[in-house]
């Protein structure tokens, strides 16, 4: 499913405090113009695409980063599929024109030409450090494993003096849904605290995609 620009600017969310929830895309767009500093549109798969998902062996997860302009994602993520042999199918097609219509959607409310995309097979405790990202806008989204771990702003400075010692409240974003993030750039210390979830000693394979305007650092 695509979205318009017509669709992001008419859809709506209704805030709270400094996160957006909601059921629609509306949201995403929200975030870019709004207090806000952190946007979560919540949302399912299509039936099957998770046991498809988790029925992969590690080794056959798409993984890569490029770098592409809106409209022009799909050929470098059939690439990555065909690299390790994801055969074909309804479940291979949606997993791939979700993630161009997200590059296109991140385009859009970033106003950017260009977008890094970086989709990665995690098996590690990658990111596992609290952190704010020193991005303007950065979209995440995990299509398998737990999604990533973020801290209510009160929290915050606890999480980042005690790292791995901290056991307050922790939210984490659903398998599919789409985090919207504003980076230190935009947001200064406003910035939401988050990290990837350590995954080494469950066993897991996360998949996990991050988007950002091709011009900003990580």
């Amino acid at each position: 499913m695509r979205y318009s620009a017509v669709a992001l600017r008419q859809e709506a969310a209704h805030p709270s405090g400094p996160v957006i929830v909601a059921s629609s895309a509306g949201c995403l767009a929200q975030i870019a113009t709004g207090t806000q500093t952190l946007a979560i549109w919540r949302r399912s798969a299509p039936e099957g695409q998770s046991e498809w998902l988790d029925g992969l062996p590690a080794s056959q997860l798409p993984e890569g980063q490029f770098v592409t302009a809106p409209g022009q994602a799909m050929a470098p993520l059939q690439r990555l599929a065909d690299a390790v042999s994801v055969p074909p199918s309804p479940e291979r097609d949606w997993l791939i024109g979700d993630i161009a219509m997200l590059v296109d959607c991140f385009a859009q409310i970033a106003r950017c030409e260009a977008v890094n995309v970086r989709l990665e097979a995690i098996d590690h405790d990658a990111c596992w450090r609290f952190h704010r990202d020193y991005v303007g806008l950065r979209l995440n989204a995990t299509y398998r494993g737990p999604g990533t771990q973020w801290l209510p702003p009160e929290r915050a400075d606890a999480a980042l003096r005690g790292q791995r010692r901290y056991r307050g409240p922790l939210n984490e974003l659903p398998r599919f849904s789409v985090g919207l993030f504003k980076g230190v750039v935009q947001a200064g210390n406003d910035a939401i605290v988050h990290r990837s979830p350590p995954v080494a000693r469950h066993g897991l394979t996360r998949l996990f995609l991050c988007l950002d305007a091709e011009t900003c650092d990580d």
